[in-house]
């Protein structure tokens, strides 16, 4: 017997696919044009702490869950991590457009760049984050198989 897993019924949809299809050919289209940067974030919470030789970390909690640390980054293949950012609580739509603001001062100016991110919820009003001309952003298809290099980097 093997553990059964769960997948959603919308992974492999026709409509799912056409649109992973679309990506791939914009992604193709677009790959000498732009200088492509990942955003991801991820949700931690801390697991190790120091106490006393001889005593015990113990971290009192509400139920069973402690705050939320969120960590975005954002890589580039060419010149690796790019921006960071840790702070406590979930990812706003707020806190979001300022973390892609302050990532598009560290880039290079008159270079075209197209941020690459998932469909989040925090990224729904990307709009407001006042990015220059040059700047363009892509959503990635919904379950991509696309590897998005910010996994890679979660990962280790």
């Amino acid at each position: 017997m093997k553990k059964l897993e769960d997948a959603p019924a919308e992974r492999n949809s026709e409509r799912t696919k056409a649109q992973r299809l679309d990506f791939a050919t914009w992604l193709l289209q677009n790959a000498q044009r732009y200088n492509f940067i990942y955003i991801d974030e991820a949700g931690t919470i801390r697991t190790r702490a120091r106490a006393r030789r001889g005593g015990r970390a113990v971290r009192i909690v509400q139920g069973r869950r402690g705050q939320n640390l969120t960590m975005t980054f954002v890589v580039n293949m060419m010149n690796g991590l790019v921006n960071l950012e840790l702070h406590r609580g979930g990812k706003t739509a707020e806190r979001f457009n300022q973390f892609l603001h302050d990532t598009s001062l560290q880039c290079n100016p008159g270079q075209e760049v197209c941020f690459l991110f998932d469909n989040a919820r925090a990224h729904s009003r990307v709009v407001e984050a006042n990015l220059p001309a040059e700047f363009e952003m892509q959503y990635l298809p919904p379950y991509s198989l696309f590897p998005n290099i910010c996994e890679n980097a979660f990962a280790l």
